[in-house]
Parts: C-alpha cells; structure tokens; sequence
C-alpha cells in the first residue's frame, strides 16, 4: 500500500483492519509514520489506542511522548499500561543515543545554547515535557514520568525526581525509588544519598522500601560500599523481600565486614534470606562464615544446602576440606557431621567418607553414602555394597543410589542379591541402580 491508502486504512470504520495495520507500521519502526499513529491515538475504540501505543513504542521516536503522557490519563486501564510501556521503550532506545554529561548542570525547561548544538530539538521538548509532568495532578502521569527520565538516565531532573520521594502517593514514591536508581546506573552521585535518606524516612511503606534497597543494592560494588549501614538495617527489615535484596547488596559489596550480619541472615525465618545470605557470604570470601555455613546445612531445604555448597568453593578450598575432614571426625552435634559429609560430597572430596559411613547416626552413614557415590570414585565400592546390608532403609537407599552414581557395573551382583529387600523404597532404589547400570555406556 502507499501512503494515502495506509492513512485510509487507519480510518476504516472496521476496527480489525485499523488494528492490522497499526501492528505492520509499529514492525517497520519507521518514523515517519508517527504522527499518523499519534493521531490514532484519539480513536474511540479502546483496543486501537493501547496498539497505537505500542506501535509507538516499538518506533520509539521522541516526538511521541507528548502524546503518550496524555494516554497516562486515559479511562481504559489497557491504554494506561500500553502508553506507560512505550514511554520505557522510548526512554530505553534514546537512552544509549543521549549524550547523558551534557545534561548535567542543565535547566532542561531553558537548554542552554551548547546543549541545543548536541541534542535533537524533539529530545529537548520530550525531555522538558517529562520534568513538567512531575508536576502533574495526576499520579499516573508522575509515575510514567519518573519511570521514563530515569530509564533516559536524565540527571538534570534530579531534583525534581528526588522531591517525590516524599509524594502522598507510595506508587509515586515507589516510581521515584526506582528512577532514582536508574540515575544512579547512570553515574549520577547523589542519587545514592537521597536514597539512603529515603530509606531512614520510608517508615511502614514496604513496597517502596524493596525498590529503594533493591537500587541500593544494585549501586553496591566493592569500589562503591557507601550503603552497607543502610543495607546492613535492612537486614532487620520485616519485609523478607527487603532482607533478600539487602543480603544481595552486602555480598556485592565483597567486605568482609558484612559477614557478621550475614551470618545472622542464616538463621532467618525466610528461605530466600537464607539463600541470599549464604551466597553473599560466599561472595565474601571470608573463611569466617565456614562454621556458620556448615551448621546452616542441618535443617535446609534443598537449594538453602546447595546455595552453601556453592558459597565454600569461594572459600580457601585447603582451610574448608580441613574443617569439614575435622568435623567428621569430631564433632558432638550429628546435624554438624551429616552437614560435613553432604558437602564433602558436594565439593568432590573423599577424607573420612569411611568413617563416616560407620557412624553411630544413619543420616550421617546417609550423607556419607551419597557423598561416596558422588565422588566417583570407585574404590568405595566394597563401603557402598556393605550399606546395602544397613539396618535403616534409608542409608540402604543411599547406599544403591550410591552405587548407581559411581556407574560401575562390577556393584550389580552385590545389588541383584538385594533386589528383594523388605523395604519398598529400597527395592526401587536397588532396581534402577540396577537398570542403569545394565545399560551399555554412551
């Protein structure tokens, strides 16, 4: 179609070709066609001004802003979220095509004469348009704003930004969080500050309390740890998406000084707080979680356990395997020598696998057994054939699982002789070590 007959076909009385033909301009991502789709924008049909947003959005020309902050407004809730969408589209495209340090310093509401030389006049309007919207009565036109000047890393518009963090709105208060971290990926310094001071002012707004420390943790490098002391508070925060994110942000930060709020973050009620905390101790590095971890084992669920596994190998790999050898061997807590034997096994070390295998505790000779399959190495073949024969069904079931993971078939006539233990889980375990092992290699 030429020209004349898209323009028609955007006027047609029949909604499903208005749609069809929004969607192919929107795949060109041609400019040219954005004030045909700006003035679709008034179309009556709900459905035709959400996909004129979009289309907008994929083209993400600036000169569709003025058009999408109006959609802010707009009674249908689809067209809202559209409009919103394409602002971050837009926002996103122009973002690695601003020359972001020329702003600084800026009244973006009167450029100076050196911006105007390096900043497409449509950018300028767009960009003042956005600062004049943080004004705005209505919420949902700050929100988009803020979203989109921080996506464009506009610091000009710092001050602005950072004033709402003390909006009667909490959406707005979260969009500001949120830009304000997009400025401080941008390289701009006192967005860090503001927020840290929002933090200490947040109160019982929890959901603006995780977009400020999920920014502050992102903005956390080993070369930028200005926000331990806030990130460290929220540690205590009763939000557990705040904890998490916060143990996120104390790991970055690679100090060793964290580690004892980390420690703690072990013992939390949450999992996920758990989790993080364990790997940002392993982030660390700091030999002096390697207690805490270990005992952390005992009582976690399966990705708490394998998150602490990951976090020792960042540790000394000699001090670790020492510990772990040593409390095999002599530690009075079962939980401690069970917990040493899975992550033995999870690190591919074998010292006092034996001995623990005959340990007093099953979950210990348990442990013992997977470790000992996971090794690989075949010399625990005669230990793991001798666990089959275990009074608890448990460690019988580790022992066969033990064998199947060592895959070697010299273990099948010690397993065919216990295919019929009385145990049901046992005799499963038993028959598809069997099976795998009866298969001929790949």
């Amino acid at each position: 179609m030429n020209r004349d007959q898209i323009l028609a076909a955007l006027r047609a009385p029949d909604v499903a070709s208005v749609l069809s033909t929004i969607e192919a301009l929107g795949a060109t991502g041609d400019r040219a066609w954005v004030g045909a789709l700006a003035g679709v924008m008034r179309h009556e049909d709900p459905s035709v001004r959400a996909s004129a947003c979009e289309a907008l959005g994929q083209i993400g020309d600036a000169r569709a802003v003025g058009p999408l902050v109006g959609l802010l407004r707009d009674a249908d809730e689809a067209v809202r979220a559209e409009a919103f969408s394409a602002l971050l589209s837009i926002g996103q495209a122009r973002a690695g095509q601003l020359p972001l340090d020329a702003f600084r310093g800026e009244d973006l509401l009167a450029p100076s004469d050196a911006l105007t030389q390096v900043v497409w006049p449509t950018d300028l309007e767009a960009i003042a348009l956005l600062i004049q919207s943080l004004a705005d009565e209505d919420p949902e036109v700050r929100i988009g704003s803020l979203y989109t000047l921080g996506r464009l890393g506009i610091s000009a518009a710092f001050p602005q930004i950072a004033a709402l963090m003390t909006d009667p709105d909490p959406d707005v208060r979260a969009a500001a969080a949120f830009a304000l971290g997009d400025l401080g990926e941008s390289g701009e310094r006192r967005a860090l500050d503001a927020l840290m001071q929002a933090y200490v002012a947040v109160g019982a707004d929890d959901e603006v309390a995780v977009l400020i420390i999920r920014a502050l943790s992102d903005l956390t490098t080993p070369k930028e740890r200005q926000a331990l002391p806030v990130l460290a508070a929220a540690m205590r925060h009763r939000d557990d998406r705040v904890r998490q994110l916060a143990a996120m942000g104390l790991g970055r930060s690679r100090d060793a000084g964290a580690a004892p709020t980390l420690i703690k973050g072990l013992l939390d009620a949450h999992r996920g707080v758990r989790r993080n905390a364990a790997f940002a101790l392993g982030q660390i590095g700091d030999t002096v979680a390697l207690r805490p971890l270990v005992k952390a084992v005992d009582g976690s669920d399966a990705d708490v356990r394998a998150t602490i596994a990951l976090a020792l190998t960042h540790l000394d790999r000699k001090v670790v395997v020492r510990y772990l050898s040593e409390t095999l061997l002599t530690a009075s807590e079962p939980g401690l020598r069970e917990a040493a034997a899975y992550l033995m096994g999870r690190l591919g070390e074998t010292q006092g696998l034996e001995g623990a295998l005959a340990d007093a505790d099953a979950h210990v000779r348990k442990a013992a057994a997977l470790a000992m399959g996971s090794s690989g190495s075949r010399r625990f073949r005669p230990a793991l054939e001798s666990a089959l024969q275990d009074p608890e069904w448990s460690v019988r079931v580790a022992g066969a699982e033990g064998l199947r993971r060592l895959a070697d078939p010299a273990a099948l006539a010690a397993l065919t002789r216990h295919a019929d233990d009385p145990h049901r889980v046992v005799r499963n375990a038993v028959l598809t070590a069997i099976r795998a092992l009866s298969e001929p290699p790949v």
